[in-house]
């Protein structure tokens, strides 16, 4: 059995390291690994935002935004993979990735590619180690119809089809590094494709081991 779970860099790294909440996360992981392959992968977060928000400014493109967030989400992972124990750097593609998860039971990356989120790698990592549910641990507790934290009038979906989260991201998910939609279009089409249940949960270490115990407290897709 494997499962994967993103970690929002925001709860890695909401200003500095946030050394107790990944304490709280590597230990429920690290105990987990005993009975199935763990796949994490981190998100950005505050790491490095003035400094993308500031090249936007100067006309740098998409492209290499996205290579200098992937640097800074592969920071975030070494924080974890410090936790975790493992040495050496997060891995760089999915296939690293699979080799280390399978060698050691558990393995934390960053991003890979321009054009690719952390969602995205996510979703490919569950593909790749054959994971059937895939944790989504964000800052807000799940899909709503529009961003919670800017409108009141938001609803929250309880469960939803990989259809229904397709159109959401086609709506929302703008692609750019730093876009804020929960769960981008291209990793909504690709858990739809190989029926991997999603989870999108606020991510507290509680919410993370309810989750992983099959009793998420957010979105179920799938």
């Amino acid at each position: 059995m494997a499962v994967v779970l993103k970690i929002g860099g925001s709860l890695v790294f909401p200003g500095k390291a946030d050394l107790a909440y990944i304490k709280a996360v590597s230990s429920v992981l690290l105990a987990l690994k005993r009975r199935m392959v763990v796949g994490v992968v981190v998100g950005m977060g505050k790491r490095g935002e003035k400094a993308l928000l500031a090249a936007r400014k100067k006309k740098v493109s998409e492209y290499d935004l996205d290579k200098a967030a992937i640097r800074q989400t592969r920071k975030n992972a070494m924080l974890l993979r410090k936790a975790f124990g493992l040495k050496g750097p997060a891995p760089k593609t999915i296939d690293e990735a699979r080799k280390e998860a399978r060698r050691k039971g558990i393995t934390a990356m960053g991003g890979t590619v321009p054009g690719h989120t952390t969602n995205t790698v996510a979703a490919l990592l569950a593909e790749a180690i054959g994971a059937k549910r895939l944790i989504n641990a964000t800052n807000v507790d799940g899909v709503y119809t529009k961003d919670p934290r800017k409108f009141k009038s938001a609803r929250k979906f309880h469960r939803m089809g990989y259809p229904k989260l397709i159109a959401l991201a086609a709506e929302q998910d703008g692609r750019g590094a730093r876009a804020h939609f929960v769960f981008d279009l291209l990793a909504a089409k690709i858990i739809a494709r190989s029926k991997i249940r999603a989870y999108i949960i606020k991510g507290s270490p509680g919410g993370i081991r309810a989750a992983l115990a099959g009793k998420p407290n957010g979105t179920v897709v799938g």
